[in-house]
């Protein structure tokens, strides 16, 4: 039996060496195609004999070379790959497909550590690709080395000539380079004379911790109405499915008339064409024993240094009427992904208005024009600070109109 193997081993090895002997073709591009049809049908062995032919009368065409990579690769030779690899990445690191085979390779080490030695040599060929330090930043927090990974997004987001889809990358990363967070936030809502009403006060704390790659917050609001004062106590995470797809989730519990009793929220963001991000999902609020729902849809675009959002809140129905919410957001990034300009365009009130919301269910058919600008500014590593200002316009009543100026100032400290 054993004798037999011997023999069909041998047969075949001779058989396979003298169709490589028989390879009488000396027209490179021939080879390449004929090569690049049996590496589409699978027949891998069958291909390599043929780049190996081709790279034997040209070995500059870097084609044929890169095809050899991924033969190599998909048969497991991984050391016969990376000899390929390496002479194109000496002699052809600028050829258009050489940096894309680079960045394959990096995700073939099962080893991280051994991983990011060859990603730093590879940074010697590509010194100011986003993309390979995007890859150090995603492998450094995979080996739990959080602020080495925070440094170089914070460093490689400065760039101003990155990509919308890079940004929203080292938006990410940024994010989960952060253990905790604690933040405060006062809002001030001052009212024209035809509302008869004092200044609203309100003031939100939180506390935000990141368990890997999702975020849990507490939250406790508190309002002043000079008639009257409430307190919402929430808890929301924003837990990440894979590398396209996260979610959030709000649940809140208010014992007072001011908030909802009850809040419930949830939506499903999913990022798709590198630069776009859908979201779906609804609010759930219950005021007196009543549950109203509001369904929202919404889109962004990161462009470049711009964020760029639009969202629709539709519902609740109340007094058979919809209440309708449309609103534009934009962010204008400088800096990193804790600097920006920010801006908000909408008419009506949405339920993620938490200290306003309550007067669209006293007058849900009314209708409500507003504007928001402000800045996000970090403070070195650990500090950001938050000042924003707007103005709403809307039907008090029937046949009333009123104003209110809306401030808001937030701290955010981050550990």
């Amino acid at each position: 039996m054993k004798n037999l193997l011997t023999l069909i081993f041998l047969l075949s090895f001779a058989q396979m060496t003298i169709s490589a002997q028989d390879i009488t073709e000396k027209n490179t591009d021939s080879l390449y195609y004929k090569a690049l049809d049996f590496y589409k049908g699978k027949e891998y062995q069958k291909s390599l004999m043929l780049t190996n032919r081709a790279l034997e009368l040209a070995p500059e065409y870097h084609d044929i070379r890169i095809l050899q990579v991924r033969n190599n690769w998909a048969l497991d030779n991984l050391n016969e790959a990376d000899d390929d690899l390496n002479i194109l990445l000496k002699e052809a690191p600028q050829y258009v497909d050489t940096k894309p085979l680079a960045l394959q390779r990096i995700n073939r080490f099962t080893d991280k550590e051994e991983a990011l030695v060859y990603l730093s040599r590879l940074e010697k060929f590509y010194p100011d690709e986003s993309s390979f330090k995007i890859q150090k930043a995603q492998l450094l927090i995979k080996l739990k080395r959080r602020q080495e990974a925070r440094e170089i997004a914070l460093k490689s987001i400065e760039d101003t000539g990155i990509s919308g889809a890079d940004r929203y990358v080292l938006q990410t990363i940024l994010n989960r380079t952060v253990s905790n967070e604690i933040a405060i936030n006062y809002q001030l809502i001052n009212f024209s004379k035809d509302y008869g009403r004092d200044p609203w006060h309100t003031v939100s704390a939180e506390f935000q911790h990141n368990i890997d790659r999702t975020a849990v917050i507490g939250r406790i609001n508190y309002t002043d109405r000079a008639y009257d004062q409430g307190t919402l106590y929430e808890l929301e995470a924003y837990p990440v499915i894979n590398d396209r797809t996260y979610a959030f989730i709000n649940a809140g519990f208010s014992n007072g008339d001011l908030f909802p009793d009850f809040r419930g929220s949830a939506s499903l963001f999913y990022n798709f064409a590198q630069i776009f991000e859908a979201e779906i999902g609804g609010r759930l609020l219950n005021f007196n024993n009543s549950s109203f729902f509001t369904g929202i849809v919404g889109i962004t675009a990161y462009s470049g240094s711009f964020y760029l959002n639009a969202r629709t809140f539709l519902g609740p129905e109340r007094v058979n009427q919809l209440v309708q919410n449309y609103q534009f957001n934009i962010r204008y990034y400088f800096g990193n992904a804790d600097n920006y300009f920010f801006g908000r365009l909408g008419s009506g009130i949405s339920p993620d208005e938490r200290a306003i919301f309550t007067l669209v269910q006293n007058n849900p058919g009314l209708e409500a024009y507003y504007f928001n600008v402000g800045i996000n500014k970090s403070l070195g590593i650990h500090h950001i600070i938050q000042i924003g200002g707007g103005y709403l316009f809307e039907d008090v009543n029937s046949e009333t109109q009123g104003s209110q100026l809306l401030a808001n100032l937030m701290y955010r400290y981050r550990f």
